[in-house]
């Protein structure tokens, strides 16, 4: 059954990781009517940067005007968010981040597309974790037009993986990272001197703040995960990125082809170092890793805290294991199933069960409400609001759980209770209004 299962989820991560597309996942077929932005009730204003999760793509891969993450997902709808929230007036852009590295490599690099500059990944973590310390250049194409002041205050939007990505991203900017600043002194990348309140709000979308066991069946037994890693670099070397559709920006391990090459080369020493450096989206997602993760991410002070829950199971009888009810995407009926039989089991010292058990497909209801570590200051937004309590800056505020919803109906699988934009109108609202 063991082997069964590590099959079984290899397929899942092949199918997500490479976003094949899904043709069961489909579209209610509503034509969305887009309302506009009620701006008089606004009192900020700031850029939107969405953030994909592990397996994401972005606008300047070839399968982004077929299907945009945001909005068409794997749908292959032509479905665009970022450009209907730009229609309403809504300055918004998509990010577009290594899909499968590391929540610390990949805020990097959104740091520098928003700059305009060439990745650091900083000398400090590149030596530990055994790779180059610089990626890809975005040298003269920064994200939003011009390069960014690291001043202006943008808003940060991350859907699962993604959220991971703008708290480390928002935690650096303000405080920095000590070890880089030890390794590099005058030679640190502004990024990690921090000093920035630059973060309006940080609002992630079914993130697993705490990992998910999926991640744990899959990374710890080894050899699942080293022969997928090989296998990525076994297409990078012979059919390179085109394959692939979009870079899967590796080849600070060696892995993939660097920017501007076509191939690159078979290195089975690069493949060992990706796995043991525990540098990747495979070992941050491990209930441990997130664990480690989140010790590194602080709250800052004057951004905003939002998450987004969905869950798409039910209790097969009161206590016991989750079975999910409905969902578009094939794939989360054999990710929630290996959930579903790792019920009662304990990973990295969590028993699955409760909220644990609770899930959207992949990621357990108590992981995406808020990271653990900072438990005891989350609020319920609709209770804070109710209440009449001031939202504040420097907690989570987690809202209401979208029943009946799986993790990836926020990139277009369906619509929403009346029309697709209104979810992210609604996000829009929250994180303008303050």
């Amino acid at each position: 059954m063991r082997k069964v299962i590590i099959v079984a989820l290899v397929v899942v991560l092949l199918m997500v990781s490479a976003t094949v597309p899904v043709s069961a996942c489909v579209d209610s077929g509503d034509e969305l009517q887009t309302r506009p932005v009620n701006k008089t009730e606004f009192e900020t204003e700031y850029p939107y940067i969405f953030v994909h999760g592990m397996g994401g793509w972005g606008p300047s891969n070839k399968f982004y005007k077929l299907s945009p993450y945001w909005g068409g997902g794997l749908s292959l709808s032509d479905t665009d968010i970022i450009k209907m929230l730009n229609e309403q007036g809504v300055e918004a852009y998509a990010a577009e981040v290594g899909p499968l590295n590391s929540a610390w490599d990949r805020a990097c690099e959104l740091y520098a597309q928003l700059m305009g500059t060439v990745v650091d990944y900083g000398e400090a973590h590149s030596k530990a974790h055994n790779h180059d310390r610089y990626g890809f250049s975005y040298e003269g194409r920064p994200l939003m037009g011009e390069p960014w002041d690291a001043k202006e205050k943008i808003n940060l939007v991350g859907h699962s993986f993604g959220g991971e990505t703008i708290r480390l991203f928002t935690s650096l900017m303000t405080f920095g990272c000590d070890e880089e600043i030890a390794a590099t002194g005058e030679d640190t990348s502004p990024f990690f001197m921090g000093g920035n309140d630059s973060v309006h709000s940080c609002i992630t979308l079914s993130s697993p703040h705490n990992g998910t066991q999926v991640a744990n069946i899959l990374y710890d037994p080894g050899y699942p995960l080293y022969g997928v890693v090989f296998l990525y670099n076994v297409i990078g070397s012979t059919l390179g990125n085109d394959f692939l559709v979009f870079s899967l920006q590796m080849s600070h391990f060696g892995l993939t082809p660097a920017q501007g090459e076509k191939r690159a080369n078979i290195n089975m020493r690069s493949v060992t170092s990706y796995y043991y450096a525990e540098d990747n989206c495979y070992y941050d997602l491990t209930i441990r890793g997130a664990r480690e993760l989140n010790e590194k991410i602080k709250l800052s002070p004057n951004t905003y805290y939002y998450s987004y829950s969905t869950s798409a199971t039910n209790e097969i009888y009161p206590g016991g294991p989750q079975i999910i009810n409905k969902t578009v995407t094939p794939i989360f009926y054999i990710s929630s199933g290996m959930m579903l039989l790792s019920h009662g089991k304990t990973y990295d010292g969590i028993t699955i069960e409760g909220n644990w058990a609770a899930n959207d497909g992949i990621v357990p209801l108590a992981s995406a409400l808020y990271p653990e570590c900072d438990a005891e200051t989350a609020k319920s937004y609709e209770e804070s609001i109710a209440n009449g309590e001031i939202i504040e800056p420097g907690r989570w505020y987690y809202m209401e759980t979208m029943e009946g919803t799986d993790h990836f109906d926020f990139c277009g699988t369906r619509d929403y209770p009346t029309t697709y934009d209104d979810f992210y109108f609604s996000v829009i609202e929250v994180a303008n209004s303050r």
